[in-house]
């Protein structure tokens, strides 16, 4: 539980100050922007001095307000607090000074600082100095009548009262260890204090969560209080003993559903019995009755549930639960409304809902329908009403609010082969009314220049296949040589959302040159026009595409060239990919990445095939031991060649140290080969590394070293990596 979002009124709220009369502000509490997303990587760290620059210069500072005494980032947190109560609006009167001590005091005891003390400094129009402070319990300090024209806060925060022992005494039902981590989130290896804070607040919060966690398994009467709570008032530390009275096992062991029709009995149906009774239970039997009724055409059931009797039998409690079905009127479809999308070809809409006039109405289809409608991407929001239209008959309305249609982001980043990157994304959304998509893309780095033209046109064969069409081209400086390539390509791509699955099929054709070759031999084509066509598919149910914690993902790619395809190379290039990812126990991660590809080509091909085409293999999301395509098989006088298959494991152990950052432990091993005339050569390569990695809104910032295992004379003892996102 983040502890900033409990906020109470209990510590600082006297009698006789009503905090409601004195201002005209709601609480809000929780981290600022610039606190939630620091991040080890340029693109964050600028938008937390933007952040910073923008508190810095906002028109608080031009009250004139200041907060000093709590820390560089604890200022501007508190600072940023401030504006709730539209300080910089108007005078600078009592009330707004007192209200302001008021929010700043509550911040810091509702965060542990149960001794805090707000002082105050101000200025009034004479020039005079006057100056005021508040502690626990709250009381006004500043006379009525009173102008500032300069204001300043200064912070004693006092001691950190923090939980260093927890004890729970009567706990039955669940882990000792489970019970506490509602109390002390038992995430990292090292918690600081503030991850321990304790406040009166925060303890009455941690009851009720543990009491919610015992009835979510049936143990109804739970009750937890805190019978021992010791302060130490010189370090803060504070051992608090919990006593819990579970109560009984409540079960489900009679159960029905009864239809009424003008309060008169019409259907009963009998509901499985044997469940333990809990709040989730009775919300899934009604969400399915009401689901029943609504697929029927009765859009207005209610449901109600009352317990009949609950009948204690040693250390249960057997429930006999009825629920109460009111259908109401069924009702008939009449017509479908599209409001508010002026822009937007209306033929679209209606295929996209895919709900007929004259079937009874089923809210839920028509829900559904606003999903569909939702993932087209064009619309900021949709609302979705009901109209009348005669007697059992309505109509469906689904009101638009139209997104951006242009969209532009500059693109900053570090890698630690291409270094430090910038570019510009830009995307002009719902082009002809019918949801195309248009993005551009253009990216700067030290050893590469990118761009991407990009054109999709969803549902372009039915309602489920999208098309696209693209233009790219790439220089970068490779570790063995320089690539040049420049192509266009169609495709088509179908997601099968319940069986979690994405295929696509594109054809390429490509301009493909490479130079300055490092590599033991030269082939005699340098630059090809290449066209393929490409097969790939991928099942995915990781929980986190950006930072995976649980699930796995297979991959394929099958990539077929020739020259009947337009193109002067012919290969057949196999990719396959599988990832895996597991929680052990409450800390360890668990992360499995796999990977496999290889070229094959007529005899004689190869001198067809530029460098481009070959694979490269060693950098941050593949042996880490080496640089991007640095581990490749070495000719006898240790000169580099071309990888022409690979096989990669990559094994992952990662474990928390601090909130959102964990440190990770790992090891790769690859087998690369090249195919000569008379036999395969090839190279096993392995690392094994430790690494830190950082949370944060677009992925982990990952510091890895990885120390090759059996390094050749040619090889690094090893890399130093620093990189933003997930490696497999």
């Amino acid at each position: 539980m983040d502890h900033l979002q409990a906020m109470t009124r209990d510590v600082l709220h006297p009698a006789g100050y009503d905090l409601v009369s004195r201002s005209r502000f709601a609480l809000h509490v929780g981290l600022p922007l610039a606190a939630r997303r620091i991040a080890l990587s340029p693109r964050p760290l600028l938008s937390i001095l933007l952040t910073f620059l923008i508190a810095q210069l906002s028109p608080l500072d031009a009250a004139p307000v200041k907060v000093g005494g709590f820390g560089l980032f604890g200022n501007a947190e508190l600072r940023s607090s401030l504006r709730l109560l539209e300080i910089e609006e108007g005078e600078l009167d009592a009330q707004k000074i007192d209200d302001a001590a008021f929010l700043l005091l509550t911040r810091l005891t509702q965060n542990g600082y149960l001794d805090a003390q707000v002082s105050a400094t101000y200025r009034t129009a004479d020039e005079e100095e006057h100056t005021a402070s508040w502690s626990a319990p709250f009381e006004p300090k500043i006379p009525e009548g009173v102008v500032a024209t300069e204001l300043r806060f200064q912070i004693d925060e006092g001691t950190l009262y923090y939980y260093q022992d927890v004890t729970i005494d009567g706990l039955v039902s669940l882990p000792v260890e489970e019970a506490k981590s509602y109390i002390i989130p038992d995430t990292s290896l090292y918690s600081r204090k503030k991850d321990r804070s304790y406040s009166p607040n925060i303890l009455s919060n941690h009851q009720k969560q543990l009491t919610a966690a015992l009835v979510a398994i049936g143990r109804t009467d739970a009750k937890v209080t805190a019978s021992s709570i010791e302060l130490d008032k010189a370090t803060g530390a504070v051992n608090v003993t919990f006593q819990v009275s579970e109560g009984p096992l409540y079960k489900i062991t009679q159960a029905e559903a009864h239809y009424l029709r003008e309060e008169n009995l019409v259907e009963t149906k009998e509901i499985p019995q044997g469940a333990i009774y809990t709040r989730t239970w009775v919300e899934d039997q009604t969400r399915a009755i009401r689901n029943e009724a609504y697929r029927l055409g009765y859009p207005d059931t209610k449901v109600s549930n009352r317990v009949i009797k609950a009948t204690p039998e040693e250390n249960t409690v057997s429930v006999h639960i009825r629920f109460e079905v009111r259908r109401g009127p069924k009702v008939t479809l009449t017509g479908v409304e599209h409001k508010g999308a002026t822009n937007t070809h209306l033929p679209l809409l209606d295929r996209k809902t895919d709900l007929t006039p004259g079937e009874p109405l089923d809210i839920t289809k028509a829900e559904a329908a606003r999903r569909r409608l939702s993932r087209l991407g064009i619309f900021e929001r949709i609302d979705l009403s009901y109209q009348a239209d005669g007697t059992g008959q309505r109509k469906a309305i689904f009101d638009y609010k139209p997104g951006e249609r242009i969209k532009a982001q500059l693109l900053l980043g570090y890698g630690s082969y291409e270094q430090f990157r910038a570019g510009l994304l830009a995307r002009r959304e719902n082009l002809f009314g019918r949801a195309h998509t248009l993005s551009f893309e253009a990216i700067r780095s030290i050893k590469s220049t990118s761009g991407r033209l990009d054109y999709t046109v969803p549902e372009l064969l039915g309602e489920s296949i999208d098309g696209t069409f693209e233009i790219n081209f790439l220089d970068r400086q490779e570790l063995y040589f320089d690539r040049e390539e420049r192509g266009v390509s169609v495709g088509l791509f179908r997601r099968f959302p319940q069986l979690l699955t994405d295929v696509g099929i594109d054809y390429a054709l490509e301009r493909k040159a490479s130079s300055d070759p490092k590599f033991n031999e030269e082939f005699g084509l340098q630059e090809a026009n290449i066209g393929s066509l490409s097969l790939r598919a991928t099942r995915s149910n990781i929980d986190d595409i950006l930072y995976p914690k649980s699930g796995y993902e297979i991959s394929g790619v099958v990539r077929y060239a020739d020259e009947s395809l337009g193109g002067e190379s012919s290969f057949l290039k196999p990719e396959l990919g599988f990832a895996y990812h597991k929680r052990l126990g409450d800390r360890w991660l668990f992360h499995l990445g796999t990977k496999a590809a290889q070229i094959t080509y007529p005899e004689g091909g190869r001198a067809k095939i530029p460098d481009n085409e070959f694979y490269l293999v060693g950098g941050e999301n593949s042996v880490r031991g080496y640089r991007r395509g640095e581990a490749v098989p070495l000719a006898e006088e240790g000169k580099p060649t071309r990888v022409e298959a690979y096989a990669l494991i990559n094994l992952e152990l990662e474990y928390p140290i601090f909130d959102r950052l964990n440190i990770v432990l790992f090891t790769d091993a690859a087998r690369v080969w090249e195919r000569t005339d008379t036999t395969d050569v090839y190279e096993d390569l392995a690392s094994v590394g430790l690494g830190f990695r950082y949370n944060t809104i677009v992925g982990p910032v990952r510091l890895e070293y990885g120390h090759n295992i059996d390094p050749r004379p040619e090889d690094p003892r090893g890399t130093v990596h620093l990189s933003i996102g997930f490696p497999f």
